[in-house]
């Protein structure tokens, strides 16, 4: 049975980034996402049910309004335990949001991996959810109290007031000063020597003292990004706020569109130099080949998914401008076979191409092994359902997270045998542009 739900439109004259920062800022004790797409901002406040498979992937904890259930992961498989978890909850007409870290690509091909902290997937089914677009914003929720309540918060307010103004806080260094990433690179290029593997993406984790203001990171983080896809998000106590470049997938109507982006350079500096550095990019022949790789592994992983004559490249090697970066960009899209469906393509393609590697098991292993902690998030997905047909999943880099523990940014960059150990550390300060000057701290 569909919760009851009472829904108000109306329309807001203040920009849509400042609303949804005003709103998460007024809720950040609450469990909440903020997903932004083509112009469109899809934020989910509260919790009417959610699901989270613990980090060793031992145990599911389902929370519902009746109550909080955990019980060991035996049969079905967690996969199974999402799908009809979505299946049950779809039909309330609410919009499911969710993460899920990079060891579930393990945990899901029975690899082993070394557990972290966060999750490896949650779900949350939303008790407000709130939709805005261009100057219209729409509130619908299951308590009619809460609804009004941020009716009048978001109506009745000069939400400019209501922002937590940006502070600036202890520059992040982005420097490799004990030489560990380029050793990290180098160790993988003896692999790749040895056969091992063909591509994997290496990365470093910079640590972010004191606690982040997750919304204020949002404010500045945006005005300063043009991502493919932006989210914040709190759940379960795990904080992320990111400026995605790309999506792992997104399948709607039948249809399964991935979107790998490999080659990287600066966009930072006068219209002059930026234009340089495009050229270069598109010249650069490591650079293309890394890309043509990512995107026949794209073709033959749809190729588990689709009939051979409905994959198709829609658009290859263009340049994809993202913040700080600009990257050479493709998409390649298939029809589901009529037996498959949503989960089996994320099955197939998580975690992306691009942030892990070629062949994709054996870049999992070896990212394990050429790093020193979980990458918990990081190069995982946000996930936005819209039903039991229809999941986009944006890719998790360009990120700030935080819980109880620490706080930190990341970044890698793709390594093939052309690759010089130097180039992708450059590449990796490159990519921390987009996110490092625009985290901000919270203050007492």
């Amino acid at each position: 049975m569909s919760p009851h739900q009472m829904s108000i439109t109306f329309t807001s004259h203040t920009q849509a980034l400042e609303t949804v920062v005003s709103v998460l800022a007024r809720h950040k004790s609450d469990d909440y996402y903020a997903y932004e797409r083509r112009e469109t901002w899809h934020i989910g406040i509260g919790c009417h049910a959610s699901l989270v498979l613990d980090s060793q992937g031992d145990t599911v904890t389902i929370k519902t309004d009746a109550g909080q259930t955990s019980r060991p992961i035996d049969e079905p498989s967690i996969t199974d335990v999402a799908r009809n978890f979505v299946s049950e909850n779809s039909k309330s007409g609410y919009r499911i949001f969710g993460q899920a870290g990079f060891n579930y690509a393990a945990h899901i091909r029975g690899q082993a991996y070394t557990p972290g902290n966060w999750p490896l997937l949650a779900l949350l089914v939303p008790r407000i959810e709130m939709l805005l677009h261009q100057n219209t914003i729409t509130l619908k929720g299951i308590d009619d109290d809460e609804v009004k309540a941020l009716y009048e918060a978001i109506s009745h307010t000069n939400t400019s007031l209501c922002l937590a103004c940006p502070r600036n806080s202890k520059p992040i260094g982005t420097q490799d000063i004990d030489g560990s990433y380029t050793a990290r690179v180098e160790r993988a290029l003896r692999d790749i020597a040895e056969g091992r593997y063909i591509k994997v993406i290496p990365s470093r984790a910079l640590e972010v003292d004191g606690k982040i203001d997750m919304p204020a990171t949002l404010l500045a983080g945006r005005q300063s990004n043009n991502p493919a896809r932006t989210f914040s998000l709190s759940h379960a106590g795990y904080r992320a706020t990111g400026f995605s470049p790309e999506l792992v997938l997104s399948v709607e109507n039948g249809k399964v569109k991935t979107e790998p982006l490999a080659g990287t350079r600066s966009a930072l500096g006068t219209k002059q130099e930026v234009e340089k550095l495009r050229d270069e990019l598109l010249n650069d022949p490591k650079e293309i080949v890394e890309h043509v790789l990512s995107v026949r592994e794209a073709l033959e992983e749809l190729g588990q998914l689709c009939p051979s004559d409905t994959i198709k490249v829609d658009d290859l090697m263009s340049i994809r401008p993202r913040g700080s970066v600009q990257h050479l960009g493709s998409s390649v899209s298939g029809t589901l076979l009529p037996e498959k469906d949503m989960w089996d393509a994320f099955e197939v393609l998580f975690p992306s191409i691009t942030a892990s590697g070629i062949p994709k098991k054996a870049a999992i292993e070896a990212i394990q092994n050429l790093e020193n902690e979980p990458r918990e998030l990081y190069s995982g997905a946000v996930l936005m359902i819209e039903n039991s047909q229809s999941l986009e999943a944006a890719l998790v880099l360009r990120t700030v997270f935080q819980d109880e523990n620490r706080g930190w940014i990341q970044a890698g960059a793709g390594v093939i045998s052309q690759s010089s150990p130097q180039r992708e550390l450059t590449e990796t300060r490159e990519k921390l542009a987009s996110i490092a000057p625009f985290v901000i701290s919270e203050t007492p």
